[in-house]
């Protein structure tokens, strides 16, 4: 061979050789990089070491129809008030509608604020099936909801404000209330005063029946015990079932947002062919005589307030409220405005809260006081005679 051959060949091979580098280059620059590192600003991991940190996983999500803006009751749902959102998939129902034009054309069934997501439960395709029964209360609460009657009068349901769609507060006055721990009755206790020889022939017997052949002061119940006051006298002590006196209570928040489902005793909505108009009578002819007019209907007693309300609650929250109903708890409910849903940070409301809070300084115990005046108020004369009595 030649030295010319040899000197082709080593310049072939050289070539090929580059190619090979060239390639395998190329290939190694597309690849993605994935470095270990140790988690702490980005430095490489030391060998044999794992301390890969756990990635923050991002919930799925779910394309839903929600509302633009805040429509009433009956409103006819339109392209230019809906849209499409993303929403957690725990958060939102089996029953959301996914697609715009699903929504457009129906009505809504109750109120639907700005941002909530539709479902096929809030809206109908018919006006007239708003009030059905195939659509009760239940059709009103959320996933994960359940709900609970509670009762209301004027004063703790904002004056009857408060209607179905609406959020509230729920605050709870517990009325304390101290026990004998014996008796578990109210105190303060019953107390009777006994001579010393009347005491000694109810140890003696055993029992305080004794005392009913025996000159007593007080007749002493079977139940209670003696005690030496203070004084040195001895008492028997009984429960008492007559003075209860609470103890200062405190004003709680215990559940904020709940929404309203229904207020007062449901209602089978009247059918919608009843609410057809009645069709006007055609004009007699002359000399026909005029039908009888049907009898006169009974006036309708008017109604009674509202007393009980139906809120949507958390299961937790549902046990909690019950409670306070169960051990007759003051239940008070406060008005939110529309689309307010933002939480409180709030502090219980009690007497010492209020003396420091405002700076009220306690009066001291004085021997002496002011008479207070008490003016009697003359109704005044209606006008009509008094009926005389008979003689």
């Amino acid at each position: 061979m030649s030295r010319r051959t040899i000197l082709i060949l080593i310049f072939v091979f050289g070539i090929v050789l580059l190619s090979i580098v060239g390639v395998v280059f190329i290939l190694q620059q597309n690849e993605p990089t994935t470095a270990v590192t140790d988690g702490e600003n980005g430095a490489p991991a030391p060998d044999g070491v794992d301390s890969a940190e756990p990635v923050e996983t991002i919930p799925p999500l779910v394309e839903v129809v929600v509302s633009l803006q805040t429509v009433p009751r009956g409103h006819q749902m339109t392209a230019d008030i809906l849209a499409l959102d993303m929403r957690p998939v725990e958060s939102v129902g089996t029953n959301v509608i996914t697609n715009i034009e699903d929504a457009i054309g129906l009505y809504a069934r109750t109120d639907i604020y700005q941002g909530e997501t539709l479902t096929y439960d809030t809206l109908v395709a018919d006006i007239t099936q708003i009030g059905l029964q195939t659509f009760g209360p239940s059709s009103l609460i959320p996933p994960g909801y359940v709900a609970q009657a509670v009762p209301m009068d004027r004063l703790t349901s904002v004056g009857y404000g408060m209607s179905e769609g609406d959020y509230v507060d729920i605050m709870v006055t517990f009325l304390f209330y101290q026990i004998d721990e014996e008796f578990q009755t109210y105190l303060p206790n019953d107390a009777a005063f006994y001579l010393e020889e009347q005491i000694e022939a109810v140890e003696e017997a055993g029992s305080p029946a004794i005392l009913l052949t025996q000159p007593v002061i007080f007749l002493v119940t079977p139940f209670g015990r003696f005690e030496e006051l203070p004084t040195g006298d001895l008492a028997h002590i009984s429960p008492n079932l007559e003075d209860v006196i609470p103890r200062p209570v405190p004003v709680t928040m215990i559940i904020q947002n709940a929404r309203v489902i229904q207020v007062g005793q449901y209602e089978v909505p009247p059918d919608p062919a009843d609410l057809i108009p009645t069709a006007t009578p055609e004009p007699l002819e002359e000399g026909q005589a005029t039908p009888t007019p049907p009898p006169a209907a009974t006036p309708t007693p008017t109604a009674m307030p509202d007393d009980v309300v139906v809120v949507a609650l958390q299961p937790q929250q549902q046990l909690l409220l019950r409670y306070a109903v169960g051990v007759n708890a003051q239940v008070f409910f406060a008005l939110r405005g529309i689309n307010d849903g933002q939480l409180y940070s709030v502090e219980n409301m009690t007497l010492d809260f209020l003396l420091e809070r405002f700076n009220v300084e306690v009066p001291p115990n004085l021997g002496y006081s002011v008479e207070t005046l008490v003016r009697e108020v003359t109704p005044t004369p209606t006008g009509q005679p008094e009926e005389e009595a008979p003689e």
